[in-house]
């Protein structure tokens, strides 16, 4: 599962999320910053980009509620992965 992270727009509801997490069982939640990139710089400001940071924290709070591992992140790509597992492949491995 993906959940690409707005700041200002949807890193609020974390029960919300912990509940269609608990709900669909994914294995892998690969939490993800918005990148003000493309089309969406006509919908959306460069201040919506949340920071890794920032990132981290939402992820911790997901995984707080629902159980799941942070067991990998990449600063670069503003992106966290928990997991039900207590491994995984690192992003870009093949």
């Amino acid at each position: 599962m993906r959940i690409t992270s707005v700041r200002g727009l949807n890193m609020r509801n974390v029960e919300g999320y912990a509940r269609l997490i608990r709900k669909s069982e994914p294995t892998n939640i690969e939490a993800k910053a918005y990148m003000h990139v493309g089309f969406s710089r006509q919908r959306l400001g460069y201040d919506n980009m949340p920071s890794h940071d920032g990132m981290r924290e939402f992820s911790k709070q997901i995984a707080k509620l629902t159980c799941y591992m942070l067991i990998n992140e990449s600063t670069e790509r503003r992106v966290v992965l928990l997991s039900k597992l207590k491994s995984s492949r690192g992003f870009g491995d093949n």
